[in-house]
């Protein structure tokens, strides 16, 4: 089981002034997440005027357009994301985005494992790791996108 999600929510929250604990859910916080449901729940509790949706993204294109906006107040991320495909090993996992560096094409992940910490990837690598299977239906994982 996994605390990815409400820790990612949690940090979200905070970047917008909610005062929140490591688990800002009112469901028990330490099982697997889809991104549907760390997009829902987090829906719950963010402050008047912002909103939540869960973003799948074609291509690589797509996703580009979204870390664009990244880096605007009025947006927050979290990237849902398999780490098989960037590290060789691993899972499906939530950590916030942190924002892009256009001209390197680089995607700032805050991960909030204190193992992996915050790490950059370019965004070929990043959409590769988001266009994966996972959950019933064959939905991909994607990009939890909070805006105001």
């Amino acid at each position: 089981m996994s605390i990815c999600g409400p820790t990612s929510a949690a940090n979200v929250l905070r970047s917008i002034g909610v005062q929140t604990g490591r688990n800002p859910f009112s469901r028990f916080g330490v099982r697997a997440m889809s991104l549907d449901e760390v997009v829902s729940e987090t829906a719950e509790v963010l402050p008047a005027g912002w909103s939540g949706r869960a973003v799948r993204l074609r291509s690589v294109e797509a996703l580009r357009v979204e870390l664009r906006l990244s880096n605007e107040p009025s947006h927050r991320y979290v990237t849902n994301f398999s780490r098989a495909p960037l590290f060789g090993r691993g899972g499906g996992h939530h950590s916030p985005v942190g924002g892009y560096l256009e001209d390197e094409d680089l995607a700032f992940v805050l991960d909030v494992n204190a193992g992996y910490g915050p790490w950059l990837v370019s965004a070929q690598g990043l959409f590769d790791a988001m266009n994966t299977g996972g959950w019933a239906g064959g939905l991909t994982r994607g990009l939890a996108r909070f805006e105001l």
